[in-house]
């Protein structure tokens, strides 16, 4: 159960009385704070006024049902980022992956049972809080990250990426355009595995596309790398001997970051990061950070890109 101060804003979504009820008397037992809509229309209404961070989602409902809901929520900037569960009784597979295709991240089979319903609010509002946290993260170590679904939507971006995109005169569509024609959507469909990358152009820019994560099902963490610093990794992993994740942490090291924006923008642990010192500091002979930082921007300093 949530302690007063930390309480979670639940939306429910359903055209049946009886099932508003028996939700919100179970939410509110869990100490949530419940908002309710008995159509589409007034969920989006409700949401775009008091954002909630989770939304319990009735599939068929008259007028606007919640498929289309959903769908619209997914296009709300501000919304798109709420995790959507969606309550049915269909039992047919093509209305639950149909579900999952429009943006929800869950699904529970009518008649519902409490327990579970709870279980999974409680492990989506979890999963959203790590995902905004990892996002914050990013933001502010200056990580060009950013997020997309299987059908090209960019689904979020930090602010360096954005304005990266600016210099370049490009948007987050015309990007997304960019993903489906090079063959990006191709490859994350195949799930590659985690830090994999793909070589595209942006306006004229060589960039990797580097998976840093899968927060959500069909959604992607990604992460623009320059060439530049696959070329420079690669000639500190020569010089130093260094593995390749060795090479790595020296680089960004060398730019003045602490083991936390290591661990960050590299989605490893701190702890892992000091692991990989302490081999980095044996092959470089030096015996401290800044020694090591010293060595690296003197040999750097020397390469033409």
């Amino acid at each position: 159960m949530q302690t007063v101060d930390n309480k979670k804003m639940i939306l429910i979504v359903d055209d049946t009385v009886e099932s508003l009820s028996m939700l919100n008397e179970a939410l509110s037992a869990e100490n949530y704070t419940v908002l309710v809509a008995m159509d589409g229309e007034q969920a989006l209404t409700i949401a775009e006024r008091m954002k909630p961070d989770l939304i319990l989602l009735d599939a068929v409902m008259p007028k606007m049902d919640g498929f289309a809901t959903c769908e619209a929520l997914k296009k709300n900037v501000e919304l798109q980022d709420v995790p959507v569960i969606f309550m049915t009784g269909l039992s047919d597979s093509e209305d639950i992956v149909r579900g999952l295709k429009t943006g929800g991240v869950d699904y529970l089979t009518k008649p519902l049972v409490l327990e579970e319903v709870l279980a999974r609010v409680e492990v989506h509002l979890a999963n959203a809080r790590k995902t905004q946290s990892i996002r914050d993260a990013l933001n502010e170590i200056g990580q060009l990250a950013f997020s997309c679904n299987l059908k090209g939507e960019i689904l979020w971006c930090t602010s360096d990426t954005s304005e990266l995109l600016g210099k370049w005169d490009t948007n987050v569509v015309q990007l997304a355009a960019l993903l489906e024609q090079q063959g990006v959507l191709t490859w994350l469909a195949r799930q590659p595995e985690k830090r994999s990358q793909t070589l595209v152009s942006v306006a004229g820019h060589n960039m990797n596309v580097r998976i840093l994560a899968q927060p959500n099902p069909g959604e992607f963490l990604l992460s623009f790398v320059a060439e530049d610093d696959l070329y420079l990794c690669d000639r500190l992993r020569r010089e130093f001997s260094l593995t390749e994740r060795e090479s790595e942490v020296l680089l960004w090291l060398s730019r003045g970051k602490s083991n936390q924006d290591i661990a960050q923008i590299l989605t490893m642990s701190p702890r892992t990061v000091n692991k990989h010192l302490e081999p980095i500091f044996r092959k470089l002979a030096v015996e401290n950070r800044t020694s090591a930082a010293a060595v690296s921007l003197g040999f750097l300093s020397g390469i033409s890109l």
